[in-house]
């Protein structure tokens, strides 16, 4: 079956769209101005002309950052999709250059995204535009961006692992498969970074510095106290923690984060995050490693995929969602070696998504997946940092998830409706981590799987494939577009492995 894949599920099993109703009023008369503006019918690369009033638009999906609309003319349709306000996206940028290297010169099937009036990528939405009957205060300064749109749908995979097609092994099977995903997103996007224009914004939205701004904004507090440095810095959030809970209504979300801050889940989150902090950059000083681009939402939600049963493997035949692309740089001072794409990876769907629960089988397969990507093996200070960014994920989700509730937390209702996931789980998640370490050696694990004769053959593929990357054989296939065709050839040959 396929249906859009951006519908997000409440705690009853509802599907909710965020929305806001200024957007949509008068049949979306400020939306259709703000894109008439940005993307002009025939100036533009749109195939959709906005300020037709036979254009179809209607509200289909929100993350926790942005609106999307899908606008229809004829048999034609596009996604539109706005930031939503207080939120600001300085990476989208380098994210739509992501896409597109991939759209382009992979095998990775993305959807284009259309250059405006001024032939950009991304657009902003202005202070001001003559004759608008809206009002555009709240929304100006946003990034809104412009994408194709599937024709027939998403092929949707359930967001729920007990779900997914095929059982327990064609879970197992796609784990394998965005696995390697990871790795093919960010040697594909390498080529963005190595000719990365000046102007462009990489910073890591999961990072270190993101979190701890994420987590002063969220429940206001400094940055300085989220180190908590001492007692008094404990007492001195506790009590404010306390002062802010009267602040949160009787929804069944807001009473969820409400208990959890009673039991001090944002003192475990703060203290794994400082800690991890410390462990990731003694380990990246002492056993340096290469900051590249980064995915940062390998899941199964920003994926469509197509299960063949009768061989227990999957296709991708869809991807999106690159907002949150990042690049450690020396001048945003973010660090983005690989294994930290794959431990946000593991984040999400190594747990059981209500209870918490790690399932380390559901970790060997993505690892094995992107184990098979690798022209070497996995060094010993990888496989470290590796354990602790898949708790950085964790601890990331845990402040993300908070900023659904934040503006209610501080006693600034919002406006925008959207289904809002408790944030507790995640503390859950990081105990059933730390359980299952007491008594499980993760880095033999991780070398089990790299030493086998099958994975030896994966890697003598890509070290091909990377003299061919440093070749200038490259350079003319990248120049005529057949990269496509060379990549889909390497995806065989991997493939062929795991079959024999």
């Amino acid at each position: 079956m396929q249906v859009s894949k951006d519908r997000i599920r409440n705690r009853n099993q509802e599907f909710k769209i965020a929305r806001h109703h200024q957007l949509e009023e008068n049949s979306f008369s400020l939306l259709r101005q703000i894109f008439a503006a940005a993307y002009p019918y025939g100036n533009s690369e749109s195939v959709v002309d906005f300020s037709s009033p036979k254009t179809q638009i209607q509200a289909v999906n929100s993350g926790r950052l942005s609106f999307v609309f899908l606008a229809k003319q004829g048999g034609n349709q596009v996604f539109l999709k706005i930031v939503k306000p207080g939120f600001v996206r300085d990476n989208i940028a380098f994210s739509v250059l992501c896409t597109e290297e991939c759209r382009l010169h992979s095998s990775i099937p993305t959807f284009q995204t259309f250059r405006g009036e001024n032939g950009k990528l991304h657009q902003i939405v202005p202070e001001y535009l003559e004759g608008v009957s809206g009002d555009l205060r709240m929304f100006s300064g946003q990034t809104m961006t412009l994408t194709e749109a599937a024709r027939d749908g998403i092929n949707e995979i359930p967001e729920a692992l007990n779900e997914i097609p095929g059982g327990r092994q064609g879970q197992l099977a796609l784990m394998e498969k965005l696995g390697g995903y990871i790795v093919k997103v960010s040697r594909i996007s390498s080529v963005v970074t190595e000719n990365l224009p000046k102007d462009i914004e990489t910073t890591d939205p999961t990072g270190f510095a993101s979190g701890r701004q994420i987590a002063s904004d969220n429940f206001g507090i400094s940055e300085n106290l989220t180190h908590l440095h001492n007692p008094e810095d404990r007492k001195k959030m506790r009590d404010h923690i306390l002062s802010l809970l009267p602040n949160l209504g009787e929804s069944p979300e807001a009473e969820s984060f409400r208990e959890g801050l009673q039991r001090g889940d944002l003192e475990v989150i703060l203290d794994r995050f400082n800690q991890l902090e410390k462990n990731i950059h003694e380990s990246l000083v002492s056993d340096p490693a290469p900051n590249v681009p980064i995915h940062n939402e390998v899941k199964p939600t920003n994926v469509g995929a197509i299960f063949d049963g009768a061989s227990n493997r999957w296709e991708i035949t869809q991807s999106f969602d690159f907002d949150n692309m990042g690049f450690g740089t020396t001048e945003n001072g973010d660090q983005t070696p690989l294994e930290k794409d794959l431990g946000r990876t593991l984040s999400f769907f190594a747990f059981d998504p209500v209870s918490g629960e790690f399932y380390p089988d559901n970790a060997k397969a993505t690892i094995k997946g992107y184990l098979e990507r690798l022209a070497e093996k996995m060094s010993e200070a990888e496989i470290h940092r590796l354990q602790d960014y898949i708790q950085l994920g964790i601890v990331t989700s845990y402040l993300w998830r908070s900023s659904y509730l934040a503006e209610e937390l501080l006693g600034h209702p919002t406006e925008i409706q959207l289904a809002r996931p408790d944030p507790g789980v995640h503390v859950r998640q990081i105990r059933s981590l730390d359980d299952w370490l007491k008594t499980n050696p993760f880095a033999e694990i991780v070398e089990d799987l790299q030493n086998t004769p099958q994975m030896k053959r994966h890697r003598d593929i890509e070290r091909k494939a990377e003299l061919f990357r440093n070749s200038a054989y490259y350079c003319s296939k990248r120049a005529e577009g057949t990269l496509p065709e060379y990549d889909s050839e390497l995806d065989a040959a991997h493939d062929q492995i795991n079959c024999t």
